[in-house]
């Protein structure tokens, strides 16, 4: 039965068709995927289902009759509900009163049935096989909790499509699968879920059909089991891509740069030792949360350790902090590049200047037509889309923000760049633009060290690759020896080589 369809959808805003003559249905008890670049027409469809925006021309149907999705509490009134990927409930309140917020159920007495209210949240749950104390502050939750949370405050309000938007965004590997457990129960009861992600491995995990929009028109829609992932990529981005980047072979014969030597913490390193080649991108991969993160964040001293050397260049070293780090000449790109790579709300002429003003004591001043023109230079090199480079750094898609962050550098002359999932919440086409950015600062003799989670990232862009499990390197494969499964049996712990 198909649930809901859009037909013929046109949306403008001044200079821009965001939507042109756009078609699509959803079925019921479907979870339907949603791709494309920044700028394809996602968020535009969605906010005209959710009624944030109507259509110049185009009809919408519900179960087959024809409605006016005039504003949100209209949709939701049709049983249509959206999960944002930013954090959407109120942290003082108890998981109950976010849950029934705004569907209350009422007493007699006028008074909101709180014994009721508790008997509908506990139903759900146990349909759902959720398991969240009721009464935790939702301040307390973790990201998938306050995720599942949200989903709950949808069925209340009687939700029979719920929107989901980059909802594993911000989650952990662990988290994932269990929202996704959820997802796959909303399906089983009958909820039709359109879901929205830059991550396509977990489209073919979670999708039964995945419709591609690009430039404000609908490609296509296919079953995830009639297209695989370079096809699916393809029809984004409107090009060919090749199944694996370039890499090296003969990265070794070159001089080693940074050298780990037995690194160890309190809890999450336990005898870590590598060498990172002039020239090499070598990435670390494995389950999140296996001490990945602290090795990226300990080679840029913001993350102490207990034993251990580094040598940098052949000499003994510390890196205590960020400036020790600088002063080496080793740049970090975060994976939160909003809090900890940028300043989002000032400009990108200012974001890029950022870590040359704090070495100015050690490199001497920068005069302010040097820092314009040094600023140009890296937007320019780097092909950074902005109007002019003093438009605030929010306003830039994701790709764009995270080609500011790696420009930040770049004026520095770094030696060593870390990458910590490099390509988090970056559309398809701007990940290829990261990538080549990479391949090129390694071509020109820059090490590039990336952790990520995206097994395609870890098999296509690295010349060699580390395997964590439990702050021990579990595998190491060069590019053309690695594979998925080799990969996975390194993650749960066995030794591979």
């Amino acid at each position: 039965m198909i649930m809901l369809e859009c037909k013929d959808i046109t949306k403008t805003f001044p200079g821009v068709t965001a939507l042109s003559h756009v078609s699509i249905f959803f079925n019921q008890a479907e979870i339907h995927a949603l791709v494309g670049e920044n700028g394809a027409g996602k968020s535009t469809l969605i906010k005209i289902i959710a009624g944030k925006y109507r259509p110049d021309t185009g009809e919408i149907y519900l179960k087959g009759k024809k409605v006016q999705m005039t504003d949100p509490r209209k949709a939701i009134e049709h049983g249509i509900s959206t999960v944002f990927q930013e954090y959407n409930l109120l942290p003082h309140l108890r998981v109950l009163e976010n849950i029934i917020l705004g569907n209350e159920p009422i007493g007699k007495r006028g008074r909101i049935d709180w014994k009721k209210a508790r008997a509908i949240c506990t139903q759900l749950m146990d349909n759902l096989q959720i398991n969240i104390d009721l009464d935790r502050y939702a301040g307390d939750l973790g990201a998938a909790e306050a995720k599942m949370v949200e989903i709950l405050k949808a069925l209340v309000s009687k939700a029979e499509i719920i929107i989901m938007d980059e909802p594993t965004a911000a989650l952990p590997e662990k988290e994932v699968e269990a929202l996704f457990r959820l997802i796959r129960n909303l399906k089983a009861s009958g909820v039709t879920v359109i879901y929205i992600s830059h991550r396509l491995n977990e489209i073919f995990s979670i999708a039964d059909r995945v419709s591609v929009l690009k430039d404000g028109k609908m490609v296509g829609t296919f079953s995830v089991n009639s297209i695989n992932q370079d096809e699916l990529i393809r029809l984004m981005i409107g090009r060919e891509i090749s199944s694996t980047f370039s890499y090296r072979q003969n990265f070794q014969e070159n001089p080693v740069i940074l050298s780990l030597r037995n690194i160890e913490d309190q809890r999450h390193l336990k005898g870590i030792s590598f060498d990172l080649h002039q020239g090499e991108i070598l990435a670390i991969g494995g389950m999140t949360g296996n001490g990945q993160r602290e090795i990226i964040r300990f080679l840029f001293g913001s993350h102490s350790i207990s034993k251990g050397e580094v040598f940098y260049e052949g000499k003994k070293v510390s890196i205590r902090s960020p400036r020790d780090a600088l002063q080496l000449g080793i740049g970090f790109i975060p994976d939160d590049r909003r809090n900890e790579g940028l300043a989002v709300t000032q400009s990108v002429r200012k974001n890029i200047a950022l870590p040359s003003i704090h070495l100015r004591q050690t490199i001497g001043f920068i005069h302010h037509r040097e820092e314009k023109e040094v600023v140009e230079k890296m937007v320019s090199t780097l092909s950074i889309l902005v109007p002019m480079i003093s438009t605030p750094v929010q306003n830039l898609s994701g790709g764009n923000q995270q080609r500011v962050v790696i420009a930040k550098w770049l004026p520095l002359k770094p030696k060593v760049l870390l990458f910590h999932e490099p390509t988090l919440g970056v559309d398809v086409g701007a990940k290829m633009g990261i990538y080549q950015l990479m391949r090129q600062f390694a071509d020109e003799g820059v090490a590039i060290l990336i952790v990520t989670s995206d097994m395609i990232e870890l098999l296509r862009i690295p010349d060699r690759i580390l395997v964590f499990f439990e702050g021990k390197i579990t595998g190491e494969f060069f590019r053309q020896n690695a594979t998925e499964e080799k990969i996975m049996f390194a993650a749960s712990g066995q030794k591979g080589a």
